[in-house]
């Protein structure tokens, strides 16, 4: 038996060495379908090499960033994870990020310089590494048909063409402008049936032209001081992408694309109703899937080099991605090898092979199998002319990277939809968005220099904070006459009973409420130390936040609005509702079924009504009827400039739409206002229709009393929910145009989740707490017109 042992023993060691060392690899992308299939197959081959590495891969398709910073602030952050230039440094500066530089001398084949370097500088920050590049994409693309080039007698481009504000017709094929012009179709009431062109996104063109006239959206893409939105060249670019869709018509405008058509540039282009779109190269497998030889809508396409401005020099919007390194893997010299394997030749390669991405590594970019060549399989060929997408490399401008820029971006950004859907001049807008903009930068810089917070004295007030709310919930009972042994041990097993209940409230309510309290006296982003600020937060709410106050009277604006019109509304449908009639049941079930519709099949709907081209309320007011009853002219001064009311595009008229959409929820208040028609006893009606009194007294004098306390609850929990309204902006109108749907928690969202401001959010959590108990008190005290049946 003694010397079995030794050798089991040896042979256990053996068995458990082998299944316990390998590592184990959590990876994470953003990209899905095909993409994801072949970073897969691509996975499987790092494992085939490094036996000893197993990988998790991940793909999260939808609000992937947001995602990451959660599990980043759990602890339970991936080793490695798919990152951009515009992402990156949100998790570097808070130092969740490993500096890639101190694994370069783990693999001495590596070579950075291959790579682009406005790549690697774009994924740098302070100059060190830390995304390595995958790929690049130059917007910089003019996919075109050839057939509709052909029909219009049009050569196909080469690249040398250029562009200027005015259509120059003298330089034919080599003026964009012309081309556009040339391409595009009309109809006999001057509506375009087929557009000459039309970018992947509006911003894309607009920011191709003012990078090419040399203006930049901030003096430094890395750590911005000042914001540039007040350029008038970018004014005079805005405009001008405006003015080619709505005044010229060349261009689809956004109202025509999501809201007629229900389309993207792409798919327009497959339909061929545009002759070109510019976009990137990641459109290329789609394109070939939906246009594949022997489609019925088939047809010979090929890309072109974006122009460029008659006065100006070569500038492109561009793309990027890469994978970083998280500071909480356990393995991080396992992370590089895999980082370096899918951002390396290998991954690249594999991309490449698919047509899905440009290899940020350059020789790899003009080479086989990016580039097409006698191997490339026929149906990779196309699109042929592929080469120009490494000659737009060299000239490509990456979006700010800062930390700050999507908070402050999107303040300049809300007013762009007003410019581009006609509700008003660049000119006009633009340079009181830049003001806000620069404000809100200003403050947010302000910020870093905050001073750490001290958890002992947190801890302490949060237990003081707890202390004094028991403290006023038992204050009563104390002094009262002493109780006898039987009553404490009731009191005793009371108290055991709701033991769940207490422990359940003091760690998930008041223990919440308590440090959020705390937070919003801090500056906290859920990932680094908080910072004490004091009432730094509710100071910037009510002075230097510009979305605070718009965003509190918007809402206000709703509640005051659409809390009545919703009572009334209930009240009418309850008291049609009240009647003994034959299939009664079904009717209130139909009235109620809106109400519980998941808040996305709602705004698809709404959606549908609201479009200005094809949707249903235009559809009647500018039909027959609606014209012969004059509602077209009525409500021609909230038309835009196609002479159509935009009802979710205008700034004018947004907020009114969502009001008029809270309607649809009727029915549940419909339910409660019922019950209360229910009980209201029929002998009084009896007696007041003795007393002679006809339909509109015994309502104003029966219905009204009798019904007034269900109608007072209804108002209070109206107000309190108005108060929070959220989804309905976020998914029809994303908070614009211009903020004017831009509801409280809106803000509050994108403050928390977005800007990583925890405990500004915290601040704004508590500012509505206390609007809203304000506004309860004030409908307490001016209660006195309910009646309570029995009541003094």
């Amino acid at each position: 038996m003694n010397q079995i042992r030794p050798w089991c023993i040896a042979l256990l060691a053996a068995l458990c060495g082998t299944t316990f060392a390998q590592v184990k690899l959590r990876f994470v992308v953003w990209d899905g379908d095909v993409n994801a299939q072949v970073l897969r197959n691509e996975v499987k081959r790092f494992e085939a090499a490094h036996p000893g590495i197993k990988v998790n891969f991940e793909t999260v398709t939808a609000n992937y960033q947001e995602k990451l910073i959660a599990q980043v602030a759990a602890k339970v952050a991936p080793d490695v994870a798919m990152m951009d230039p515009g992402n990156f440094q949100r998790l570097a500066r808070r130092g969740a990020l490993h500096e890639l530089n101190e694994f370069f001398s783990l693999t001495p084949d590596f070579d950075l310089s291959k790579y682009y370097k406005n790549l690697v500088d774009a994924h740098s920050l302070e100059g060190r590494l830390y995304v390595l590049p995958r790929d690049i994409a130059p917007c910089a693309n003019i996919y075109y048909n050839k057939r509709l080039f052909l029909e219009a007698g049009v050569p196909f481009p080469d690249g040398t063409w250029t562009w200027d504000f005015q259509e120059r017709p003298e330089l034919r094929e080599k003026d964009f402008l012309w081309v556009m012009h040339k391409l595009t179709k009309k109809s006999g009431s001057d509506r375009p049936t087929q557009w000459g062109f039309a970018p992947a996104w509006r911003e894309l063109f607009r920011d191709m032209v003012y990078l090419q006239m040399g203006a930049r959206a901030v003096d430094n893409y890395e750590s911005p001081t000042r914001i540039l939105y007040d350029d008038p060249r970018i004014i005079k670019a805005t405009q001008f992408a405006s003015d080619l869709a709505l005044v010229n018509r060349w261009i689809p405008s956004d109202t025509e694309i999501t809201n007629v058509l229900q389309s993207n540039a792409r798919q327009l282009f497959t339909q061929q109703k545009v002759a070109m779109f510019q976009s990137g190269i990641w459109d290329v497998p789609e394109l070939r899937k939906e246009l594949r030889l022997g489609t019925p809508g088939h047809f010979e396409w090929d890309i072109a080099l974006a122009p460029v401005y008659a006065e100006g020099s070569r500038a492109y919007p561009t793309g990027g991605s890469g994978y970083c390194i998280l500071r909480q893997t356990l393995h991080p010299r396992e992370a590089w090898l895999l980082t370096q394997w899918m951002a390396g030749p290998n991954g690249m390669k594999a991309m490449a092979s698919a047509g899905l991405a440009q290899p940020a590594i350059r020789e790899l970019a003009l080479a086989e199998p990016w580039i097409p060549g006698p191997n490339t399989p026929a149906e990779q060929q196309i699109p042929k002319n592929r080469i120009i997408t490494d000659h737009a490399a060299p000239y490509v401008v990456f979006s700010p990277t800062s930390i700050y820029w999507p908070e402050v971006g999107s303040i300049g950004s809300q007013t762009h939809e007003l410019v581009y859907r006609g509700s008003a001049k660049a000119n006009e807008v633009l340079p009181p968005a830049n003001r806000r903009a620069q404000e809100r930068l200003d403050a947010l810089r302000k910020e870093e220099q905050l001073p750490l917070i001290d958890w002992r004295i947190g801890g302490v007030l949060g237990f003081v904070l707890i202390g004094a709310l028991i403290t006023w919930i038992y204050a009563p009972e104390i002094g009262k006459k002493k109780r006898t042994n039987r009553q404490r041990r009731d009191n005793r097993a009371g108290y055991f009973f709701i033991l769940p209940w207490l422990i359940g409230t003091l760690l998930f309510t008041a223990g919440p409420m308590a440090l959020s309290l705390l937070m919003s006296f801090a500056d906290w982003d859920i990932i680094r130390p908080a910072k004490w600020r004091g009432l730094g937060n509710y100071v910037e709410a009510a002075t230097f936040d510009p979305t605070f106050w718009k965003s509190l009277s918007v809402t206000l604006i709703y509640t005051v609005t659409a809390v009545p019109l919703g009572v009334v509304a209930s009240l009418g449908l309850a008291m049609l509702l009240n009647t003994k009639v034959k299939g009664m049941a079904l009717w209130r079930t139909c009235y109620y079924l809106p109400s519980i519709a998941s808040a996305v099949a709602s705004a698809l709907i709404w959606k549908k009504v609201f479009q200005p081209d094809g949707g249903i309320l235009n559809g009647v007011i500018y039909g027959s009827f609606g014209q012969w009853i004059g509602l077209d002219r009525l409500l021609l001064p909230f038309a835009d400039a196609t002479g159509r009311v935009n009802w979710l595009g205008s700034e004018q008229t947004s907020l009114f739409s969502l009001i008029l959409m809270s309607v649809w929820g009727a029915g549940a208040g419909m339910v409660i206002l019922l019950a209360g028609l229910q009980n209201v006893p029929q002998y009084l009606y009896e007696a007041a229709t003795l007393d002679g009194a006809g339909p509109l007294k015994r309502f104003r004098n029966v219905t009204l009393p009798m019904i007034s306390p269900t109608l007072f609850f209804s108002l209070i929990t109206g107000f309190i929910g108005s108060f929070q309204v959220f989804s309905s902006a976020l998914l029809m109108t994303d908070g614009g145009p211009n903020m004017s749907t831009t509801f409280f928690m809106l803000h509050l969202y994108r403050q928390a989740f977005l800007s990583l401001r925890m405990g500004y959010a915290s601040a704004l959590a508590w500012v509505l707490f206390f609007v809203i108990l304000g506004f309860t008190i004030m409908q307490l005290k001016m209660s006195r017109w309910v009646y309570y049946e029995g009541a003094k």
